[in-house]
């Protein structure tokens, strides 16, 4: 079967998620909300709180990388199901220069959020910022941001 990539330029491709790439996005969506216990999706503001101290308890105490993996996938597909219910973002699969993944684009193409890479990032690395809320809620207004070029990847 031949993915339906969109080349935009020699180091930019970008593609649809395939229906079985999109249910396991909504499958680890789901599982992460039944963990963190939120019952309505649509408070982002408590879910993006409950979302961050989630990520603040594990980054305070010790987990294996396979469980590091695990959580950045399932936390970074709720974060993103966020984004797009609340923006209007669509899920995309991304490969920018050293930059691949599954990200979250917006509507005009100017930016995208790889949001497992971003959750993994804040797992593991002790000098990023636990900035999930700040980050989308500056989502808001970034379609104001004046930049160049497409899928300008942001986290």
């Amino acid at each position: 079967m031949q993915e339906n990539w969109v080349v935009f330029q020699d180091k930019l491709k970008v593609r649809k998620l395939k229906n079985e790439e999109m249910n396991e996005i909504k499958r680890l969506s789901v599982l992460s909300q039944e963990k963190l216990e939120i019952v309505n999706i649509d408070d982002y503001l408590i879910s993006i709180d409950k979302i961050k101290l989630e990520l603040a308890f594990y980054r305070d105490n010790k987990i294996i990388e396979k469980e590091v993996e695990e959580i950045a996938f399932e936390i970074g597909s709720l974060y993103g199901t966020f984004i797009e219910r609340k923006y209007g973002w669509k899920w995309r699969y991304i490969e920018k220069n050293d930059n691949k993944g599954y990200c979250v684009v917006s509507e005009d193409q100017k930016f995208c959020c790889p949001v497992h890479n971003y959750i993994y990032t804040i797992l593991t690395d002790t000098e990023k910022s636990n900035n999930v809320k700040l980050l989308f809620n500056m989502l808001e207004v970034i379609h104001k941001e004046k930049v160049r070029g497409l899928y300008n990847f942001i986290n």
